[in-house]
């Protein structure tokens, strides 16, 4: 398997992030706020790094084509829902530049195996695997067997029910705002231009042993409307254009006590003690941990991003899937440091 990076944007991937973001205010609170449960200055990192972000969203916004079908796919849905969705059209490009092509039994296969959790169902290895569910009966059972929010099913079952019908919605959506996006793009050329050429490693966050359980060579996007994550699906990943800045701040503490408040302030959040908590007693894969805590499987990799960031995780690769642990030497770094200030 090997791993190619692609300094570029992803249109399709980059026009549907830019979709999810209705106020840019109150998208700007959020990630001020996300920074700073991370330990790193919220306003101060947003202000050093985010000038190109806020133009680029702003840009789009102002050229942004309002369709019917935007409510129907980013109204109250969850993350999970929209890397659902993301994941069957940047996988499946030709579904998306001529929906008309596809084959609705197919298309419900290829959308009902993006669902399944193929960890716990190792049996089921493509959407040739999954077993009938042509009729609305069988349907239905199959999605009882997902785990899917209650609220959320509704949604599913309108795409299962009529893919192509969905399909044409999005790709209608999606051809009135890439203009938009071309747009968003050229207003910050030459400084894209700048963070294109910044290092990435898509090791660092254990990109690699993640992307080895599909068993698929990826290629690696860099992204500007999502600029602090790391996404990894089937043949793709998506790398935040800010995320080298990211692991660069928590290595950037001039002494133990910068380095000890990034972390307490990651502890103080009952979630992710709750995920470190639950992974003393045994290591776990990402939806392990959601039936574990109760958490939706986009919840936990949220927090897991924090606790990457912070050492207090890492990631292992074992009999093909990418398990969850502790990285104890840090944890007892950071009890050592507190007990050298406090005692």
């Amino acid at each position: 398997m090997s791993i190619i990076l692609k300094r570029e944007l992803d249109p399709i991937y980059e026009t549907l992030a830019l979709l999810s973001i209705e106020n840019p205010d109150k998208w700007r609170e959020e990630v001020i706020r996300e920074l700073g449960s991370c330990g790193l200055g919220g306003e101060i990192f947003y202000q050093k790094h985010f000038t190109v972000i806020e133009k680029y969203i702003r840009t789009f916004l102002k050229y942004k084509v309002k369709t019917p079908q935007e409510e129907f796919f980013y109204k109250d849905k969850s993350n999970d829902m929209f890397f659902w969705i993301t994941a069957l059209a940047v996988e499946n490009r030709e579904y998306v530049e001529h929906p008309e092509t596809a084959n609705p039994v197919k298309l419900r296969r290829k959308m009902a195996y993006y669902l399944v959790d193929t960890e716990k169902n190792q049996e089921i290895k493509t959407e040739d695997d999954l077993p009938d569910i042509s009729e609305d009966e069988a349907l239905l059972d199959f999605m009882d067997t997902l785990n899917i929010k209650s609220e959320e099913m509704w949604y599913v079952l309108s795409w299962l029910r009529k893919p192509v019908c969905r399909l044409q919605q999005l790709s209608d959506m999606l051809k009135c705002n890439l203009p938009a996006f071309e747009k968003a793009r050229e207003s910050v050329k030459k400084p894209l231009e700048k963070l294109m050429q910044k290092k990435v490693d898509p090791e660092e966050n254990g990109y690699s042993k993640i992307a080895e359980s599909c068993g698929k060579d990826h290629l690696v996007y860099i992204s500007l409307g999502i600029p602090l994550a790391q996404i990894i699906m089937e043949g793709r990943g998506y790398q935040g254009v800010l995320l080298g800045y990211l692991n660069a701040g928590k290595r950037s503490g001039n002494d133990a006590r910068e380095i000890v408040i990034r972390q307490a302030k990651s502890l103080s959040d009952k979630s992710k003690l709750d995920i470190l908590c639950d992974l003393k007693r045994s290591k776990k894969f990402n939806l392990e941990l959601a039936e574990s805590l109760g958490l939706s499987p986009s919840t936990v990799s949220h927090h897991m991003n924090s606790l990457l960031i912070c050492d207090f995780v890492t990631v292992e690769k074992r009999d093909g899937k990418v398990y969850y642990c502790l990285q104890e030497e840090s944890i007892r770094e950071f009890l050592k440091n507190v007990e050298e200030m406090l005692l």
